[in-house]
């Protein structure tokens, strides 16, 4: 079994708890050229966290069976009017509750990480790729 993995768009390879805190790394979430973070866990499935720390929006990929689901994060209680999250790479299209401010990925980053249930007001919203 492998480990985990943390990396961002301009970091392979980024020191995990507790030696570097997830604050600390987003710290430097921004569209223009450090765009996404994804922390990989040893079983393969990840959690990856693409735009600003203004905006931004968090996939989860659960691997099963030889295949996966891949659902983006939303919040039950928010509009799920059409936005955009803006990269380096472009744009992303996502629904109003599933743009975040960088604090509420960090929690959810943290909860990954540590095994734990992810907060009860957030969905999943299964995504074909």
């Amino acid at each position: 079994m492998s480990s985990w993995k943390f990396s961002c768009e301009c970091r392979e390879k980024i020191p995990l708890p507790p030696e570097y805190m997830f604050p600390q790394a987003f710290n430097y979430l921004n569209p223009e050229s450090n765009s996404f973070y994804i922390l990989e866990s040893p079983e393969g499935d990840y959690l990856q966290c693409g735009g600003s720390k203004e905006r931004c929006t968090v996939e989860l990929r659960r691997y099963h069976g030889g295949g996966y689901t891949h659902y983006v994060l939303g919040r039950s209680d928010a509009s799920d009017t059409m936005t955009t999250i803006q990269m380096s790479e472009g744009i992303v299209h996502v629904r109003e509750n599933e743009v975040f401010r960088h604090w509420d990925a960090i929690e959810i980053f943290k909860r990954f990480f540590a095994g734990d249930e992810f907060p009860e007001d957030l969905v999943l919203r299964e995504v074909e790729m």
